[in-house]
């Protein structure tokens, strides 16, 4: 009797294991995880003219007075131009002292004052940034600090990336679920990771030095800009069962 219940007790264990096992099984359903990336590229609609202004005077009232009175003539010359004043934005000031070292007594004076003022100047006519720059120059503007161009608005251009980004998940899922002989089940999870959009290629002036500047805008060819396209890019992580 007792060895019968013995064979009934190990029985009953192993039926247990098996469907203990079995549903371990059906629950540890397949899953892969992918990433797709979706870029897409696009034209600017911004431009933004960094300009600088520097004067230098006796005191420093008289280097302000001049500064202020060159980045009026500024001001001016892009409203004359079509740029409204709400474009027209300062970024920088500053006045301080220019000193004379004497090697000789260790001793340093004040010579003068410098006064500095950066404007950045915003607009939609970015084929033609070089003019502006040229009228800032021709108003008595020392240089300018670059031009970089924007988008005003990604969103449509960001979709567009999105829908990249969900085709190439897809296909990197399939692919996988293909090497192991299995169908790409349904999708069970998807997170939107990051975006970015970023200059492919930066402005460039058609001159290679800053000081080339005032005698560019001087000649008949004026300031020439250059620019490339903008690339927005989504990236997303995607589950899959299969």
């Amino acid at each position: 009797m007792k060895k019968w219940k013995k064979v009934l007790a190990v029985l009953t264990a192993t039926m247990a294991l098996a469907i203990g096992g079995t549903c371990m099984a059906y629950a540890a359903e397949g899953e892969i995880n992918v990433n797709g990336t979706g870029v897409v590229q696009a034209d600017p609609d911004t431009a933004d003219i960094s300009l600088s202004i520097e004067t230098t005077g006796k005191t420093s009232q008289a280097a302000q007075k001049e500064n202020n009175k060159i980045a009026q003539a500024v001001t001016n010359a892009m409203t004359e131009l079509g740029i409204t004043k709400d474009n027209i934005v300062t970024t920088y000031t500053s006045v301080y002292p220019m000193y004379n070292y004497d090697d000789a007594t260790g001793k340093r004076t004040i010579t003068g004052y410098r006064s500095g003022t950066d404007l950045l100047v915003t607009t939609k006519d970015i084929n033609n940034t070089g003019k502006y720059i040229d009228a800032a120059l021709k108003a008595g503007a020392t240089g300018t600090n670059g031009v970089s161009f924007s988008l005003s608005d990604q969103s449509a251009y960001y979709g567009q990336a999105l829908q990249v980004a969900v085709k190439n998940a897809e296909k990197s899922a399939a692919s996988i679920a293909q090497a192991y002989g299995k169908p790409l089940g349904a999708v069970k999870n998807v997170t939107e990771t990051s975006r970015n959009a970023y200059y492919v290629e930066n402005a460039k002036m058609s001159m290679a030095k800053e000081e080339a500047v005032a005698d560019t805008a001087a000649s008949d060819g004026g300031t020439s800009i250059s620019y490339g396209k903008i690339q927005i890019t989504a990236n997303i992580s995607v589950t899959y069962g299969f």
